[in-house]
């Protein structure tokens, strides 16, 4: 697959619609909303540049995202904050069901890079990649 050279709020939520629509698929989930369950991912021995330390202080924080299970266009405005840059991996992963609700939790790499260096392009929803537990 070639690489990705765009993005934006747009095909960032498309790219997690697809992996959410992915894994419901997979499992046979059927849900009336979707909620995002961020967790911040810090990679031993990798250097964040100064946009990654500005989001993980200012938006990536315990105060911000804790715990906290956000909607889809919450969860692109979170992520997308620097936009065309964008976590370099998102593993998706499948939580339960609460009232009806699906819930993911989104292990989300610290380092936000252009489009073309994104991981997990092959999957055709780049930068996110479905984990199957």
């Amino acid at each position: 697959m070639s690489k990705l050279t765009q993005m934006n709020k747009q095909i960032f939520k498309n790219n997690l619609q697809k992996t959410v629509d992915e894994i419901k698929q997979s499992k046979n989930i059927n849900s009336l909303k979707d909620r995002f369950l961020i967790v911040p991912i810090e990679e031993s021995g990798k250097i964040l540049d100064s946009t990654d330390e500005m989001m993980k202080r200012m938006v990536l924080t315990e105060e911000n995202i804790g715990g906290k299970q956000l909607g889809i266009n919450d969860t692109v405005d979170v992520l997308g904050g620097v936009f065309p840059k964008a976590p370099l991996w998102i593993n998706v992963s499948f939580l339960g069901i609460i009232d009806e609700t699906a819930i993911f939790k989104l292990d989300t790499s610290l380092r936000f890079r252009k489009p073309t260096l994104l991981q997990n392009v092959e999957t055709g929803h780049a930068p996110f990649k479905v984990i199957v537990e």
